[in-house]
């Protein structure tokens, strides 16, 4: 049989596809030495990234998600049940990289530094993975001329510039993201299954074994995190360049390669794509269109695909929240400055097809596997997160990879002098012992809470986020002090026009003297709250905590049913405010307890959340077995065959 044609850099496609040899290893990418170099990349990852071990749980949704969760403790058939049916995390359906956390617990119990190992472990495999996955696209036509010492060194800059960036510390030092660096193992995995395919495959065929293996890998990275769903698009573009499998007829080809070939994998992301959007609807996640408008939604699109590549190349600061603040107006510099740039970056990669065609391969991977993540469909408090740039840091990284092979092989061939060859090698080793020393900085700031929102905080000084959550964070760590002198700084910055934002301080500010046990200063700051925000349901939920406790029993039943009477008019982000105050009241208020349980199980039905609620009308039935609405709406929401405890007058 023949060698395929060799991919170059011209504007040539070949005239009809040639298959490769069956079973012909890759050029650079077998032996000893390859997987040696291969090993070095792993472990220098694992090096930088192990002080995160030391790190513990942060209460950026840790807390909710492990502390004060058991139901992914263990590997029983309770846990497997939970992790199956019920573990929505955030609009998303991740039971794979839950069943990787409940295997943590069985091995690390509750200690975060297990939790951190293993996350840096999957993402030291993976920076292996990127490395292999850099070699053969290398070999196959990106680094044209390179030798194999020259294509290793390449792959070892692309997989170290993905794998020790600063972007990287968010997906893999937070405990709660670790669906990214699983899902970055299978959706690697998936890529070079289908490079094999191809490779050992006839007659224009993938072969089908690997082909399989292709779809159980983005199968396994979906159910790892959805947002992996345009990889397909990633395999169509690696089918025209640097495979090559796209001739004259190309018009022919393309829907043959895209449409049937990739059906397995189009059906699997429409699957999921479903899913991820009937549970975000059911939850009320999702950014509605009139807080959020189509223009606005194109606008943060294009400032996502700036904002990425900005970072990649000048990672610093970085932060835990990006928050976006309303209303978006696209027509502001904000906005209008990122999409001349995407639209130019755009414009320069298809006059660029033919002559550099590597450019268009990376720039629309780039944009297939961000898309998800860019707004379009808007959830949550952010415009961009690092995490989000997990899988799409691939692209960029091959590419530079690319550049170093390219660089070395072209002087030493002469075509460039040699020394601009060994200064292009010389200036990528700088820059990977920049972002290296960068990454090991910015684990450091996901040491703690109160370490991570006080950088936030510097970051973004302008969001309200931050600010809150570093005074719970200094709350929680039992520094009082600090935190009524950062709720009291934030107070006064809060302009008279903003009462709602005023009264939120005055309550947390309450929240600090109840915990320092100053009753009598908490009690003044809720009151405060209520007179600047009379429907405020916590401020009168917690100032009835503090009536009762001290003998004020019958202004405290008034303002624990005032609360109660301003159910209609909670709101979604007061859920965990509420239920935590809730929670808070003495055991011997059983009617108070009874009707807040009864609306919080109320709000969270509407929010479609069955689950929650039903433990909310549990609780509710328990307190006032004689309730004939709670006993009713209980035993509606509770499993088959379960009968709920009420008094036999109240059963429906």
């Amino acid at each position: 049989m023949t060698d395929p044609p060799r991919p170059t850099m011209t504007p040539i496609s070949p005239p009809e596809f040639t298959p490769s040899p069956v079973g012909r290893p890759p050029l650079a990418s077998s032996g000893r030495a390859f997987w040696i170099v291969g090993a070095v990349v792993a472990a220098l990852t694992l090096a930088v990234f192990l002080p995160a071990v030391r790190n513990g749980w942060v209460n950026w949704d840790d807390a909710h998600n492990f502390l004060d969760n058991p139901n992914f403790r263990g590997l029983g058939w309770s846990n497997l049940r939970w992790i199956l049916m019920d573990s929505v995390q955030d609009a998303h359906w991740v039971p794979l990289t839950w069943l990787t956390l409940s295997l943590d617990y069985v091995f690390w119990g509750m200690n975060p530094a297990g939790y951190h190992l293993t996350s840096l472990t999957i993402h030291a495999v993976n920076a292996l993975l990127c490395y292999v996955l850099a070699v053969r696209l290398l070999a196959l036509g990106l680094a044209v001329g390179a030798r194999q010492g020259e294509l290793r060194l390449g792959g070892v800059t692309a997989a170290l510039f993905f794998a020790l960036h600063p972007l990287r510390v968010e997906s893999v030092a937070w405990v709660t993201e670790r669906r990214d660096v699983v899902m970055g193992f299978f959706a690697l995995a998936t890529v070079l299954a289908w490079l094999r395919a191809w490779r050992r495959g006839g007659d224009q065929r993938p072969a089908r074994q690997w082909y399989s293996v292709a779809v159980v890998c983005f199968a396994l990275a979906l159910l790892s995190k959805v947002m992996v769903i345009g990889l397909p698009i990633v395999l169509m573009v690696l089918d025209v360049y640097p495979l090559h499998r796209v001739g004259r007829r190309w018009r022919g080809q393309l829907v043959s390669l895209a449409i049937v070939e990739k059906a397995p994998f189009l059906l699997l992301s429409l699957a999921a794509a479903v899913v991820t959007l009937a549970i975000a609807d059911q939850r009320s996640h999702t950014t509605p269109l009139s807080v959020l408008g189509i223009g606005g939604r194109l606008a943060i699109v294009a400032y996502g695909l700036a904002f990425y590549l900005w970072k990649t190349l000048v990672p610093w600061p970085l932060s835990p929240l990006y928050t976006l603040f309303h209303p978006v107006v696209p027509w502001r510099a904000t906005y209008v400055i990122p999409a001349l740039v995407v639209i130019a970056i755009t414009a320069l990669t298809l006059a660029m097809r033919r002559r550099w065609p590597a450019g268009l391969a990376a720039w629309t991977s780039y944009v297939a596997l961000l898309l998800p993540m860019l707004g379009l469909i808007h959830t949550g408090a952010q415009i961009v997160a690092d995490r989000f740039s997990y899988a799409a840091a691939v692209p960029p990284a091959i590419l530079l990879g690319s550049a170093v092979a390219w660089s070395l092989a072209a002087s030493r061939e002469r075509r460039i002098a040699p020394a601009l060859g060994r200064a292009v090698a010389g200036a990528a080793a700088v820059w990977l012992i920049a972002l290296a020393a960068l990454t090991v900085s910015q684990i450091r700031i996901w040491k703690d809470s109160v370490t991570l929102w006080r950088h936030a905080a510097d970051v973004e000084p302008e969001s309200d986020i931050p600010i809150f959550y570093l005074g719970w964070s200094l709350l929680e760590a039992g520094r009082v002090d600090e935190a009524r002198a950062h709720f009291e700084r934030s107070l006064a910055r809060v302009p008279a026009e903003l009462p709602a934002l005023r009264a939120q301080f005055l309550v947390h500010l309450g929240i600090v003297e109840q915990r320092a046990r100053r009753p009598a200063d908490a009690g003044a700051r809720f009151r405060d709250a209520i007179l600047v925000d009379s429907q405020h349901p916590v401020a009168w939920i917690r100032l009835g905590t503090v009536l009762w406790a001290n003998g004020r029993k019958e202004e405290a039943e008034a303002a624990w049913a005032r609360a109660v009477s301003l159910a209609p008019r909670w709101d979604a982000y007061q859920l965990w405010e509420i239920r935590q105050a809730a929670a808070e009241l003495p055991d011997t208020a059983v009617v108070a307890r009874s009707r807040l349980a009864l609306n919080l199980g109320a709000m969270l039905e509407a929010y479609r959340q069955p689950a929650q609620a039903l433990e909310q009308y549990r609780l509710a039935v328990a307190l006032l077995p004689d309730d004939g609405d709670a006993c009713r709406r209980a035993q509606r929401l509770a499993p088959a065959g379960e009968r709920i405890a009420c008094d036999e007058r109240a059963r429906p």
